[in-house]
């Protein structure tokens, strides 16, 4: 079982519906981006959904521990979680035509950040709210690797 198949069976609690191919082109087009092909596979194997907030474990120092609320898809179930959308493609200045776009968020008002572009291209970033940037993942895959039952309080 792939880490990405183990995190969706262990921590999403809402899948959201699979795009088509034409869905997925439909969306790159829009925001003038192309996804790298680990991410396009993701989407249209898994999509994004909700899941039961768990632990993202840090990888660089300084990176706070937080978790993960929602991957945001396609036919997202919510507003809040659909990809692309132009509110969240906005946030950063200078990100037109998009170089990095977020792709999920965390408890603590986060962000989980694609890069789309250049050398880091695929690469996962964990945005704080109010605060810096993070190294998380070289790829998708990797990212499922971090995540981690909650500490107990």
């Amino acid at each position: 079982m792939s880490t990405t198949n183990y995190a969706y069976s262990r921590f999403c609690h809402e899948r959201f519906p699979l795009p088509s191919e034409q869905q997925v082109v439909e969306l790159e087009r829009q925001i003038c981006i192309e996804f790298p092909e680990d991410y396009r596979n993701f989407l249209l194997e898994f999509n994004g959904g909700y899941f039961t907030e768990p632990d993202i474990t840090p990888v660089v120092e300084g990176c706070p521990l937080d978790a993960l609320t929602f991957l945001s898809g396609l036919n997202a179930s919510h507003d809040e979680a659909a990809l692309g959308r132009p509110a969240d493609l906005s946030l950063f200045e200078g990100n037109d035509p998009p170089k990095i776009i977020p792709v999920g968020a965390t408890t603590m008002g986060g962000l989980i950040i694609l890069v789309t572009e250049d050398e880091d291209r695929g690469t996962i970033y964990f945005k704080q709210a109010y605060a810096g940037f993070f190294f998380l993942a070289n790829n998708i895959e990797e990212f499922f690797e971090l995540l981690r039952e909650p500490e107990p309080s």
